[in-house]
Protein backbone atom coordinates (compact mmCIF):
# COMPACT_ATOMS: atom_id res chain seq x y z
CA UNK A 1 0.00 0.00 0.00
CA UNK A 2 1.26 3.45 -0.87
CA UNK A 3 1.54 6.18 1.76
CA UNK A 4 -1.22 8.73 2.09
CA UNK A 5 -0.29 12.05 0.54
CA UNK A 6 -0.12 14.99 2.93
CA UNK A 7 -3.02 17.39 2.73
CA UNK A 8 -1.97 20.97 3.18
CA UNK A 9 -4.90 23.06 1.99
CA UNK A 10 -7.14 22.93 5.04
CA UNK A 11 -8.10 25.99 7.01
CA UNK A 12 -10.62 26.74 9.68
CA UNK A 13 -12.16 30.19 9.72
CA UNK A 14 -13.71 31.21 13.02
CA UNK A 15 -16.56 33.56 12.21
CA UNK A 16 -17.66 34.03 15.81
CA UNK A 17 -17.26 32.66 19.25
CA UNK A 18 -16.43 28.93 19.29
CA UNK A 19 -18.96 26.91 21.26
CA UNK A 20 -16.65 23.97 21.97
CA UNK A 21 -13.07 23.20 22.91
CA UNK A 22 -10.54 20.41 22.54
CA UNK A 23 -11.24 17.48 24.87
CA UNK A 24 -8.63 14.72 25.04
CA UNK A 25 -6.10 13.62 22.47
CA UNK A 26 -8.52 12.36 19.81
CA UNK A 27 -11.72 14.34 20.30
CA UNK A 28 -12.97 17.90 20.24
CA UNK A 29 -16.35 19.01 21.46
CA UNK A 30 -18.41 20.07 18.48
CA UNK A 31 -19.29 23.73 18.14
CA UNK A 32 -22.91 24.58 18.81
CA UNK A 33 -23.29 25.48 15.14
CA UNK A 34 -20.92 24.40 12.39
CA UNK A 35 -20.99 25.28 8.69
CA UNK A 36 -19.17 22.93 6.32
CA UNK A 37 -18.48 24.36 2.85
CA UNK A 38 -15.81 24.87 0.23
CA UNK A 39 -15.80 21.45 -1.42
CA UNK A 40 -18.11 18.68 -2.50
CA UNK A 41 -20.62 16.92 -0.27
CA UNK A 42 -21.92 13.53 -1.40
CA UNK A 43 -24.91 12.85 0.80
CA UNK A 44 -26.10 9.29 -0.12
CA UNK A 45 -29.60 10.82 -0.06
CA UNK A 46 -31.27 9.80 -3.35
CA UNK A 47 -33.36 12.98 -3.30
CA UNK A 48 -30.31 15.24 -3.05
CA UNK A 49 -27.14 13.39 -3.95
CA UNK A 50 -24.78 16.38 -4.02
CA UNK A 51 -24.62 19.57 -1.99
CA UNK A 52 -22.35 22.57 -1.54
CA UNK A 53 -22.70 22.96 2.20
CA UNK A 54 -24.33 21.65 5.34
CA UNK A 55 -25.06 23.04 8.78
CA UNK A 56 -24.71 21.12 12.04
CA UNK A 57 -26.43 22.34 15.18
CA UNK A 58 -25.43 20.41 18.27
CA UNK A 59 -25.16 16.78 17.18
CA UNK A 60 -27.66 16.90 14.31
CA UNK A 61 -27.65 18.12 10.73
CA UNK A 62 -29.75 21.25 10.44
CA UNK A 63 -29.70 21.62 6.65
CA UNK A 64 -28.00 20.39 3.49
CA UNK A 65 -27.98 22.50 0.32
CA UNK A 66 -26.36 25.49 -1.32
CA UNK A 67 -23.75 27.60 0.38
CA UNK A 68 -25.95 30.68 0.23
CA UNK A 69 -28.78 28.87 2.01
CA UNK A 70 -26.41 27.30 4.52
CA UNK A 71 -24.87 30.62 5.54
CA UNK A 72 -28.31 32.01 6.23
CA UNK A 73 -29.24 29.04 8.40
CA UNK A 74 -25.89 28.94 10.23
CA UNK A 75 -25.89 32.60 11.14
CA UNK A 76 -22.90 34.81 11.93
CA UNK A 77 -21.75 32.90 15.01
CA UNK A 78 -21.02 29.54 13.39
CA UNK A 79 -17.71 27.79 13.11
CA UNK A 80 -16.86 27.44 9.42
CA UNK A 81 -14.95 24.40 8.19
CA UNK A 82 -13.54 25.05 4.74
CA UNK A 83 -13.20 21.80 2.78
CA UNK A 84 -10.70 23.44 0.39
CA UNK A 85 -11.82 21.16 -2.42
CA UNK A 86 -12.07 17.98 -0.36
CA UNK A 87 -15.03 15.61 -0.24
CA UNK A 88 -17.44 15.20 2.67
CA UNK A 89 -19.26 11.86 3.01
CA UNK A 90 -21.44 10.13 5.60
CA UNK A 91 -19.29 8.41 8.22
CA UNK A 92 -18.23 4.91 7.24
CA UNK A 93 -20.15 2.03 8.82
CA UNK A 94 -18.19 -1.23 9.06
CA UNK A 95 -20.90 -3.86 9.09
CA UNK A 96 -18.83 -6.87 10.21
CA UNK A 97 -15.75 -6.60 12.36
CA UNK A 98 -14.20 -7.59 15.68
CA UNK A 99 -12.63 -4.31 16.77
CA UNK A 100 -13.24 -5.00 20.47
CA UNK A 101 -10.74 -7.87 20.54
CA UNK A 102 -9.79 -8.98 17.01
CA UNK A 103 -6.24 -7.64 17.18
CA UNK A 104 -5.55 -10.20 19.91
CA UNK A 105 -5.15 -12.64 17.03
CA UNK A 106 -2.41 -10.53 15.42
CA UNK A 107 0.32 -10.78 18.05
CA UNK A 108 3.77 -12.28 17.86
CA UNK A 109 5.46 -13.47 14.69
CA UNK A 110 3.64 -13.02 11.40
CA UNK A 111 4.11 -15.71 8.76
CA UNK A 112 1.48 -14.20 6.45
CA UNK A 113 2.28 -14.67 2.78
CA UNK A 114 5.00 -17.27 3.39
CA UNK A 115 4.67 -20.60 1.62
CA UNK A 116 6.22 -23.93 2.53
CA UNK A 117 7.30 -25.48 5.80
CA UNK A 118 10.93 -24.41 5.46
CA UNK A 119 10.23 -20.72 4.91
CA UNK A 120 7.69 -20.53 7.72
CA UNK A 121 9.88 -22.32 10.25
CA UNK A 122 12.85 -20.13 9.32
CA UNK A 123 10.81 -17.01 10.08
CA UNK A 124 9.59 -18.46 13.38
CA UNK A 125 13.11 -19.54 14.41
CA UNK A 126 14.56 -16.10 13.73
CA UNK A 127 11.80 -14.44 15.73
CA UNK A 128 11.97 -16.83 18.70
CA UNK A 129 15.71 -16.25 19.02
CA UNK A 130 15.01 -12.58 19.70
CA UNK A 131 12.36 -13.16 22.38
CA UNK A 132 12.73 -13.34 26.18
CA UNK A 133 13.46 -16.85 27.42
CA UNK A 134 10.21 -17.22 29.35
CA UNK A 135 6.53 -16.82 28.64
CA UNK A 136 4.03 -17.78 25.99
CA UNK A 137 5.09 -17.46 22.36
CA UNK A 138 2.51 -16.30 19.84
CA UNK A 139 2.18 -16.00 16.09
CA UNK A 140 -0.30 -15.77 13.24
CA UNK A 141 -0.83 -15.60 9.50
CA UNK A 142 -0.56 -19.15 8.15
CA UNK A 143 -3.24 -20.99 6.21
CA UNK A 144 -3.65 -24.74 5.59
CA UNK A 145 -2.43 -24.22 2.03
CA UNK A 146 0.75 -22.62 3.38
CA UNK A 147 2.05 -26.15 3.95
CA UNK A 148 2.62 -28.94 1.48
CA UNK A 149 0.77 -31.31 3.82
CA UNK A 150 -2.07 -28.78 4.44
CA UNK A 151 -1.73 -29.35 8.19
CA UNK A 152 1.15 -28.21 10.45
CA UNK A 153 2.57 -30.42 13.21
CA UNK A 154 3.64 -29.66 16.75
CA UNK A 155 6.98 -31.43 16.34
CA UNK A 156 8.07 -28.82 13.82
CA UNK A 157 7.73 -26.13 16.46
CA UNK A 158 9.25 -28.25 19.23
CA UNK A 159 12.64 -28.13 17.52
CA UNK A 160 12.55 -24.34 17.82
CA UNK A 161 10.70 -23.65 21.05
CA UNK A 162 11.75 -26.48 23.36
CA UNK A 163 9.60 -26.50 26.50
CA UNK A 164 8.04 -23.06 25.91
CA UNK A 165 4.37 -23.12 24.84
CA UNK A 166 3.63 -21.62 21.44
CA UNK A 167 0.33 -20.90 19.68
CA UNK A 168 0.01 -19.63 16.10
CA UNK A 169 -3.43 -18.68 14.83
CA UNK A 170 -4.20 -18.99 11.14
CA UNK A 171 -4.72 -15.84 9.07
CA UNK A 172 -8.47 -15.95 9.68
CA UNK A 173 -8.21 -17.39 13.23
CA UNK A 174 -10.34 -20.41 12.30
CA UNK A 175 -7.38 -22.77 12.88
CA UNK A 176 -4.52 -22.86 15.38
CA UNK A 177 -1.09 -24.49 15.33
CA UNK A 178 0.42 -25.42 18.70
CA UNK A 179 3.53 -27.15 20.01
CA UNK A 180 3.91 -30.04 22.45
CA UNK A 181 4.61 -27.74 25.39
CA UNK A 182 1.28 -25.98 24.80
CA UNK A 183 -0.48 -29.32 24.47
CA UNK A 184 0.92 -30.51 27.80
CA UNK A 185 0.21 -27.24 29.57
CA UNK A 186 -3.42 -27.58 28.52
CA UNK A 187 -3.63 -31.23 29.52
CA UNK A 188 -4.45 -32.48 26.02
CA UNK A 189 -3.94 -36.21 25.54
CA UNK A 190 -5.16 -39.00 23.32
CA UNK A 191 -8.16 -39.23 25.65
CA UNK A 192 -9.21 -35.57 25.36
CA UNK A 193 -12.54 -35.40 23.52
CA UNK A 194 -13.03 -33.10 20.56
CA UNK A 195 -15.51 -30.26 21.21
CA UNK A 196 -17.49 -31.39 18.13
CA UNK A 197 -15.97 -34.33 16.27
CA UNK A 198 -15.43 -33.59 12.59
CA UNK A 199 -16.39 -29.91 12.94
CA UNK A 200 -14.48 -28.37 15.87
CA UNK A 201 -11.68 -30.74 16.69
CA UNK A 202 -7.98 -31.60 16.98
CA UNK A 203 -6.26 -33.36 14.12
CA UNK A 204 -4.79 -36.59 15.47
CA UNK A 205 -2.16 -39.19 14.61
CA UNK A 206 -2.81 -42.89 14.24
CA UNK A 207 -2.63 -43.33 18.02
CA UNK A 208 -5.15 -40.60 18.74
CA UNK A 209 -2.74 -37.90 19.94
CA UNK A 210 -3.26 -34.29 18.77
CA UNK A 211 -0.82 -33.48 15.99
CA UNK A 212 -0.69 -29.75 16.72
CA UNK A 213 -3.58 -28.47 14.57
CA UNK A 214 -6.79 -27.28 16.25
CA UNK A 215 -9.78 -26.48 14.04
CA UNK A 216 -12.47 -23.88 14.80
CA UNK A 217 -13.65 -23.82 18.44
CA UNK A 218 -11.14 -26.45 19.53
CA UNK A 219 -8.58 -23.64 19.80
CA UNK A 220 -10.48 -21.57 22.36
CA UNK A 221 -9.92 -23.74 25.47
CA UNK A 222 -6.17 -23.62 24.82
CA UNK A 223 -6.18 -19.86 24.28
CA UNK A 224 -8.04 -19.37 27.56
CA UNK A 225 -5.96 -21.87 29.53
CA UNK A 226 -2.67 -20.27 28.45
CA UNK A 227 -3.91 -16.72 29.06
CA UNK A 228 -3.79 -15.63 25.43
CA UNK A 229 -7.27 -14.08 25.60
CA UNK A 230 -9.03 -12.07 28.28
CA UNK A 231 -10.33 -8.60 29.10
CA UNK A 232 -6.86 -7.10 29.60
CA UNK A 233 -5.63 -8.44 26.28
CA UNK A 234 -8.78 -7.16 24.60
CA UNK A 235 -8.24 -3.72 26.11
CA UNK A 236 -4.69 -3.58 24.79
CA UNK A 237 -5.76 -4.79 21.36
CA UNK A 238 -8.28 -1.95 21.02
CA UNK A 239 -5.40 0.50 20.64
CA UNK A 240 -4.81 -1.10 17.24
CA UNK A 241 -8.46 -1.11 16.20
CA UNK A 242 -11.01 1.04 18.04
CA UNK A 243 -8.54 3.82 18.74
CA UNK A 244 -7.60 4.00 15.07
CA UNK A 245 -11.13 3.73 13.66
CA UNK A 246 -11.83 7.49 13.49
CA UNK A 247 -8.60 8.09 11.55
CA UNK A 248 -9.97 5.63 9.00
CA UNK A 249 -13.30 7.46 8.75
CA UNK A 250 -15.25 4.85 10.72
CA UNK A 251 -18.08 6.22 12.83
CA UNK A 252 -20.10 3.02 13.47
CA UNK A 253 -19.44 -0.70 13.35
CA UNK A 254 -21.06 -4.05 13.95
CA UNK A 255 -19.21 -6.13 16.56
CA UNK A 256 -19.57 -9.60 15.05
CA UNK A 257 -18.60 -11.46 18.20
CA UNK A 258 -16.35 -10.77 21.19
CA UNK A 259 -14.65 -14.15 21.66
CA UNK A 260 -13.14 -14.31 25.11
CA UNK A 261 -14.03 -17.89 25.94
CA UNK A 262 -16.11 -20.89 24.99
CA UNK A 263 -19.48 -19.11 25.37
CA UNK A 264 -20.85 -15.67 24.57
CA UNK A 265 -21.08 -14.87 28.29
CA UNK A 266 -17.30 -14.45 28.33
CA UNK A 267 -17.76 -11.18 26.42
CA UNK A 268 -19.53 -9.42 29.30
CA UNK A 269 -16.44 -7.71 30.81
CA UNK A 270 -15.48 -6.28 27.43
CA UNK A 271 -18.92 -4.79 26.84
CA UNK A 272 -18.92 -3.39 30.39
CA UNK A 273 -15.63 -1.64 29.67
CA UNK A 274 -16.90 -0.22 26.36
CA UNK A 275 -20.02 1.14 28.06
CA UNK A 276 -17.85 2.76 30.72
CA UNK A 277 -15.81 4.35 27.93
CA UNK A 278 -18.97 5.66 26.30
CA UNK A 279 -20.32 7.15 29.51
CA UNK A 280 -17.03 8.96 30.05
CA UNK A 281 -17.00 10.31 26.51
CA UNK A 282 -14.14 8.13 25.30
CA UNK A 283 -15.89 5.71 22.92
CA UNK A 284 -14.96 6.92 19.42
CA UNK A 285 -17.59 4.97 17.42
CA UNK A 286 -21.13 3.67 17.61
CA UNK A 287 -21.27 -0.09 18.28
CA UNK A 288 -23.99 -2.65 17.65
CA UNK A 289 -23.01 -5.80 19.54
CA UNK A 290 -24.02 -9.44 19.65
CA UNK A 291 -24.80 -12.50 21.65
CA UNK A 292 -23.17 -15.32 19.72
CA UNK A 293 -23.44 -19.06 19.24
CA UNK A 294 -20.97 -21.37 17.55
CA UNK A 295 -22.14 -24.77 18.84
CA UNK A 296 -25.29 -26.65 17.80
CA UNK A 297 -25.52 -27.79 21.42
CA UNK A 298 -26.42 -24.25 22.50
CA UNK A 299 -30.06 -24.02 23.52
CA UNK A 300 -32.02 -21.72 21.13
CA UNK A 301 -34.33 -20.41 23.84
CA UNK A 302 -31.43 -19.62 26.15
CA UNK A 303 -29.68 -17.79 23.32
CA UNK A 304 -32.76 -15.67 22.68
CA UNK A 305 -33.28 -15.05 26.40
CA UNK A 306 -29.66 -13.97 26.82
CA UNK A 307 -30.02 -11.58 23.89
CA UNK A 308 -33.11 -10.03 25.47
CA UNK A 309 -31.27 -9.72 28.78
CA UNK A 310 -28.13 -8.16 27.28
CA UNK A 311 -30.21 -5.82 25.14
CA UNK A 312 -31.59 -4.37 28.39
CA UNK A 313 -28.47 -4.65 30.50
CA UNK A 314 -25.61 -3.57 28.22
CA UNK A 315 -26.46 -0.30 26.56
CA UNK A 316 -25.36 3.29 26.52
CA UNK A 317 -25.79 6.25 24.21
CA UNK A 318 -23.61 4.77 21.46
CA UNK A 319 -23.67 1.05 22.21
CA UNK A 320 -26.44 -1.53 22.05
CA UNK A 321 -26.62 -5.31 21.74
CA UNK A 322 -29.38 -6.33 19.36
CA UNK A 323 -28.18 -9.14 17.08
CA UNK A 324 -27.46 -12.87 17.40
CA UNK A 325 -24.29 -13.97 15.61
CA UNK A 326 -24.05 -17.60 14.49
CA UNK A 327 -21.16 -19.46 12.90
CA UNK A 328 -23.17 -21.86 10.74
CA UNK A 329 -20.00 -23.26 9.19
CA UNK A 330 -16.24 -22.80 9.21
CA UNK A 331 -14.24 -21.76 6.16
CA UNK A 332 -14.23 -23.01 2.60
CA UNK A 333 -10.42 -23.03 2.50
CA UNK A 334 -10.29 -25.40 5.47
CA UNK A 335 -13.10 -27.49 3.93
CA UNK A 336 -15.25 -26.64 6.93
CA UNK A 337 -18.09 -25.26 4.79
CA UNK A 338 -20.55 -27.14 2.58
CA UNK A 339 -20.25 -27.13 -1.21
CA UNK A 340 -23.05 -27.93 -3.64
CA UNK A 341 -20.51 -29.75 -5.81
CA UNK A 342 -17.36 -31.65 -4.77
CA UNK A 343 -13.93 -30.11 -4.36
CA UNK A 344 -11.86 -30.42 -7.53
CA UNK A 345 -8.93 -31.96 -5.67
CA UNK A 346 -11.16 -34.21 -3.54
CA UNK A 347 -13.94 -35.39 -5.87
CA UNK A 348 -15.68 -37.39 -3.15
CA UNK A 349 -15.81 -34.53 -0.60
CA UNK A 350 -18.11 -31.52 -0.33
CA UNK A 351 -17.19 -30.25 3.14
CA UNK A 352 -19.61 -29.85 6.03
CA UNK A 353 -21.41 -27.29 8.16
CA UNK A 354 -21.05 -26.76 11.90
CA UNK A 355 -24.82 -26.48 12.41
CA UNK A 356 -27.42 -28.81 10.87
CA UNK A 357 -30.24 -26.97 9.13
CA UNK A 358 -32.84 -27.85 11.77
CA UNK A 359 -30.66 -26.32 14.50
CA UNK A 360 -30.11 -23.16 12.48
CA UNK A 361 -33.86 -22.90 12.03
CA UNK A 362 -34.52 -23.37 15.76
CA UNK A 363 -32.13 -20.53 16.63
CA UNK A 364 -33.47 -18.20 13.93
CA UNK A 365 -37.04 -18.92 15.03
CA UNK A 366 -36.29 -18.24 18.70
CA UNK A 367 -34.33 -15.06 18.00
CA UNK A 368 -36.92 -13.75 15.58
CA UNK A 369 -39.74 -14.41 18.06
CA UNK A 370 -37.75 -12.42 20.61
CA UNK A 371 -37.70 -9.51 18.14
CA UNK A 372 -34.07 -9.54 17.01
CA UNK A 373 -32.07 -10.10 13.82
CA UNK A 374 -29.60 -12.85 12.97
CA UNK A 375 -26.09 -12.44 11.51
CA UNK A 376 -24.97 -15.79 10.13
CA UNK A 377 -21.40 -16.69 9.12
CA UNK A 378 -21.78 -18.68 5.88
CA UNK A 379 -18.80 -19.42 3.62
CA UNK A 380 -19.75 -21.75 0.71
CA UNK A 381 -22.57 -22.25 -1.77
CA UNK A 382 -24.06 -25.32 -0.06
CA UNK A 383 -24.03 -23.51 3.28
CA UNK A 384 -25.57 -20.42 1.69
CA UNK A 385 -28.42 -22.42 0.16
CA UNK A 386 -29.04 -24.18 3.47
CA UNK A 387 -29.27 -20.88 5.34
CA UNK A 388 -31.44 -19.22 2.68
CA UNK A 389 -33.80 -22.21 2.82
CA UNK A 390 -34.02 -21.85 6.60
CA UNK A 391 -34.70 -18.11 6.39
CA UNK A 392 -37.36 -18.70 3.76
CA UNK A 393 -39.15 -21.28 5.92
CA UNK A 394 -39.07 -19.04 8.99
CA UNK A 395 -40.31 -16.10 6.93
CA UNK A 396 -43.23 -18.17 5.62
CA UNK A 397 -44.10 -19.25 9.14
CA UNK A 398 -43.43 -16.05 11.12
CA UNK A 399 -43.63 -13.28 8.56
CA UNK A 400 -41.12 -10.71 7.33
CA UNK A 401 -39.86 -7.44 8.72
CA UNK A 402 -36.53 -8.83 9.88
CA UNK A 403 -33.09 -7.93 8.59
CA UNK A 404 -31.21 -11.17 8.87
CA UNK A 405 -27.72 -11.03 7.40
CA UNK A 406 -25.67 -13.72 5.69
CA UNK A 407 -22.00 -12.86 6.19
CA UNK A 408 -19.05 -13.64 3.90
CA UNK A 409 -20.82 -15.20 0.89
CA UNK A 410 -17.52 -16.47 -0.47
CA UNK A 411 -19.28 -18.81 -2.87
CA UNK A 412 -22.88 -18.40 -4.01
CA UNK A 413 -24.67 -20.32 -6.77
CA UNK A 414 -26.24 -18.00 -9.40
CA UNK A 415 -29.68 -19.48 -8.69
CA UNK A 416 -29.43 -18.23 -5.10
CA UNK A 417 -28.28 -14.68 -5.84
CA UNK A 418 -31.80 -13.24 -6.46
CA UNK A 419 -33.13 -14.91 -3.31
CA UNK A 420 -31.41 -12.35 -1.04
CA UNK A 421 -33.53 -9.47 -2.29
CA UNK A 422 -36.66 -11.62 -2.50
CA UNK A 423 -36.30 -12.71 1.12
CA UNK A 424 -35.07 -9.37 2.46
CA UNK A 425 -31.72 -10.91 3.45
CA UNK A 426 -28.70 -8.61 3.74
CA UNK A 427 -25.45 -9.80 2.13
CA UNK A 428 -22.35 -8.79 4.07
CA UNK A 429 -18.94 -9.19 2.41
CA UNK A 430 -15.26 -8.31 2.84
CA UNK A 431 -14.03 -6.75 -0.44
CA UNK A 432 -10.34 -7.50 0.11
CA UNK A 433 -11.05 -11.23 -0.03
CA UNK A 434 -12.39 -10.73 -3.56
CA UNK A 435 -8.82 -10.13 -4.76
CA UNK A 436 -5.76 -12.35 -5.05
CA UNK A 437 -5.39 -11.78 -1.31
CA UNK A 438 -1.88 -12.41 0.05
CA UNK A 439 -0.91 -13.32 -3.49
CA UNK A 440 -2.40 -16.76 -2.95
CA UNK A 441 -6.20 -16.72 -3.25
CA UNK A 442 -6.25 -17.27 -7.01
CA UNK A 443 -4.05 -20.37 -6.69
CA UNK A 444 -5.91 -21.75 -3.67
CA UNK A 445 -9.40 -21.35 -5.11
CA UNK A 446 -8.37 -22.66 -8.53
CA UNK A 447 -7.16 -25.81 -6.82
CA UNK A 448 -10.30 -26.18 -4.71
CA UNK A 449 -12.96 -25.13 -7.22
CA UNK A 450 -11.56 -24.92 -10.74
CA UNK A 451 -11.59 -21.83 -12.93
CA UNK A 452 -15.14 -22.28 -14.29
CA UNK A 453 -16.75 -22.44 -10.84
CA UNK A 454 -14.64 -19.51 -9.67
CA UNK A 455 -15.84 -17.36 -12.52
CA UNK A 456 -19.46 -18.29 -11.89
CA UNK A 457 -19.69 -18.22 -8.10
CA UNK A 458 -16.61 -16.88 -6.27
CA UNK A 459 -17.06 -13.71 -4.18
CA UNK A 460 -20.09 -12.57 -6.24
CA UNK A 461 -20.22 -9.12 -4.70
CA UNK A 462 -21.17 -7.39 -7.94
CA UNK A 463 -23.86 -9.93 -8.83
CA UNK A 464 -25.42 -9.55 -5.39
CA UNK A 465 -25.50 -5.78 -5.59
CA UNK A 466 -26.91 -5.73 -9.13
CA UNK A 467 -29.61 -8.24 -8.11
CA UNK A 468 -31.14 -5.64 -5.81
CA UNK A 469 -29.86 -7.15 -2.56
CA UNK A 470 -28.73 -4.87 0.25
CA UNK A 471 -24.96 -5.40 0.28
CA UNK A 472 -22.81 -4.18 3.16
CA UNK A 473 -19.05 -4.17 3.70
CA UNK A 474 -16.92 -5.08 6.70
CA UNK A 475 -13.19 -5.68 7.02
CA UNK A 476 -13.54 -8.55 9.52
CA UNK A 477 -10.30 -8.69 11.46
CA UNK A 478 -8.92 -11.38 12.08
CA UNK A 479 -9.77 -12.32 8.48
CA UNK A 480 -7.63 -9.33 7.48
CA UNK A 481 -4.63 -7.76 9.19
CA UNK A 482 -4.75 -4.63 11.34
CA UNK A 483 -3.59 -2.30 8.56
CA UNK A 484 -6.22 -3.70 6.17
CA UNK A 485 -9.22 -2.45 8.18
CA UNK A 486 -9.55 1.03 6.56
CA UNK A 487 -12.71 1.37 4.46
CA UNK A 488 -10.90 3.20 1.65
CA UNK A 489 -8.64 0.19 1.18
CA UNK A 490 -11.64 -2.13 1.09
CA UNK A 491 -13.50 0.18 -1.31
CA UNK A 492 -10.56 0.10 -3.72
CA UNK A 493 -10.60 -3.69 -3.60
CA UNK A 494 -14.33 -3.70 -4.41
CA UNK A 495 -13.88 -1.33 -7.35
CA UNK A 496 -10.79 -2.99 -8.85
CA UNK A 497 -10.81 -6.61 -7.55
CA UNK A 498 -7.06 -6.08 -7.10
CA UNK A 499 -4.99 -5.91 -3.95
CA UNK A 500 -4.47 -2.26 -3.00
CA UNK A 501 -0.85 -1.39 -3.70
CA UNK A 502 -0.61 -4.01 -6.45
CA UNK A 503 -1.93 -2.22 -9.56
CA UNK A 504 -0.50 -4.86 -11.90
CA UNK A 505 -2.55 -7.66 -10.31
CA UNK A 506 -5.04 -9.39 -12.54
CA UNK A 507 -8.53 -8.71 -11.18
CA UNK A 508 -10.02 -11.77 -9.48
CA UNK A 509 -13.30 -12.42 -11.35
CA UNK A 510 -13.25 -8.99 -12.95
CA UNK A 511 -16.98 -8.95 -13.74
CA UNK A 512 -17.70 -8.64 -10.00
CA UNK A 513 -16.25 -5.13 -9.86
CA UNK A 514 -18.61 -2.41 -8.66
CA UNK A 515 -18.75 1.37 -9.05
CA UNK A 516 -17.34 3.79 -6.49
CA UNK A 517 -20.86 4.94 -5.66
CA UNK A 518 -22.06 1.39 -5.04
CA UNK A 519 -19.05 0.71 -2.82
CA UNK A 520 -19.73 3.87 -0.83
CA UNK A 521 -23.37 2.86 -0.47
CA UNK A 522 -22.28 -0.46 1.05
CA UNK A 523 -20.13 1.39 3.60
CA UNK A 524 -22.75 4.00 4.53
CA UNK A 525 -26.50 3.87 4.02
CA UNK A 526 -26.64 0.08 3.50
CA UNK A 527 -24.67 -0.48 6.68
CA UNK A 528 -27.08 1.76 8.55
CA UNK A 529 -29.97 -0.29 7.19
CA UNK A 530 -28.41 -3.58 8.30
CA UNK A 531 -27.96 -2.24 11.81
CA UNK A 532 -31.41 -0.58 11.96
CA UNK A 533 -29.84 2.86 12.25
CA UNK A 534 -30.95 4.34 8.90
CA UNK A 535 -33.18 6.94 10.55
CA UNK A 536 -30.19 8.37 12.40
CA UNK A 537 -27.05 7.83 10.30
CA UNK A 538 -25.84 6.53 6.94
CA UNK A 539 -26.63 9.63 4.86
CA UNK A 540 -26.24 13.36 5.26
CA UNK A 541 -29.82 14.63 5.63
CA UNK A 542 -31.63 17.18 7.73
CA UNK A 543 -32.44 15.76 11.17
CA UNK A 544 -29.91 12.94 11.13
CA UNK A 545 -26.97 12.67 13.50
CA UNK A 546 -23.78 14.45 12.47
CA UNK A 547 -21.68 11.42 11.58
CA UNK A 548 -19.39 12.32 8.69
CA UNK A 549 -15.93 11.93 7.21
CA UNK A 550 -13.94 14.37 5.09
CA UNK A 551 -11.46 13.07 2.53
CA UNK A 552 -8.51 15.08 1.29
CA UNK A 553 -9.30 14.25 -2.33
CA UNK A 554 -12.48 13.51 -4.26
CA UNK A 555 -12.81 9.73 -4.51
CA UNK A 556 -14.91 10.10 -7.68
CA UNK A 557 -12.01 11.81 -9.44
CA UNK A 558 -9.34 9.38 -8.20
CA UNK A 559 -7.67 6.63 -10.19
CA UNK A 560 -9.24 3.42 -8.85
CA UNK A 561 -5.83 1.95 -7.96
CA UNK A 562 -4.97 4.92 -5.73
CA UNK A 563 -8.18 5.17 -3.68
CA UNK A 564 -6.43 3.69 -0.66
CA UNK A 565 -3.97 6.60 -0.62
CA UNK A 566 -6.64 9.29 -0.15
CA UNK A 567 -6.10 10.88 3.27
CA UNK A 568 -8.86 10.92 5.87
CA UNK A 569 -8.57 14.44 7.19
CA UNK A 570 -11.51 14.84 9.51
CA UNK A 571 -14.09 12.58 11.18
CA UNK A 572 -17.10 13.52 13.26
CA UNK A 573 -19.34 11.16 15.24
CA UNK A 574 -22.52 12.46 16.87
CA UNK A 575 -21.37 16.03 16.32
CA UNK A 576 -18.07 15.38 18.11
CA UNK A 577 -14.75 15.53 16.30
CA UNK A 578 -13.06 12.15 16.72
CA UNK A 579 -10.23 12.64 14.22
CA UNK A 580 -8.65 15.88 13.04
CA UNK A 581 -5.57 15.81 10.79
CA UNK A 582 -5.88 19.39 9.59
CA UNK A 583 -2.65 21.39 9.77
Amino acid sequence: MGPARPFCLWSVVLVGLLMGSLAGSVSRAAAQTTLIRGGSIFTMDPNQRWAQALVIRGNRIEMVGTEVEARKVAGPGAEVIDLQGGLCLPGFIDSHNHLAMGAITKRGVSVAGLKGKAAILAKIRSWVEQQPREGLLLGYGWMPDSFESRSPRREWLDEITGDRPMLLLSADAHDMWFNTAAMRACGLTDQTPDPEPGKQYYRRDEKGWPTGHAIEGAAMPMLVRLGAVGPEAARESQQLTLARAPSQGITSYFEAGVLMGETSDSAAPVYEQLIEDDRSGKLPVRIVGTVWTRSPDDDPKKIADRLKEWNRKYKSEHLKISVCKMWSDGTLMSRGALLLDPFCDQPHARGKMTFPSERIEAVVDAVQQAGFDMHIHTDADGSVRTVLDVLERVRQRRGGGFRHTIAHNSLVHPDDVPRYAALGVVANVTPLWGTDYNGSYRTIYTKLLGSARMEQRLFPYGDLMRSGAVVTYGADIPGVDVDEIPPLLQIEAAVTRKRPGFPKDLPLVARQRVSVEDALRAYTVNGAYQLRMENEVGSLEKGKKADLVVLGRNIFEELPESIHTIPVVFTMMDGRVTHDARP
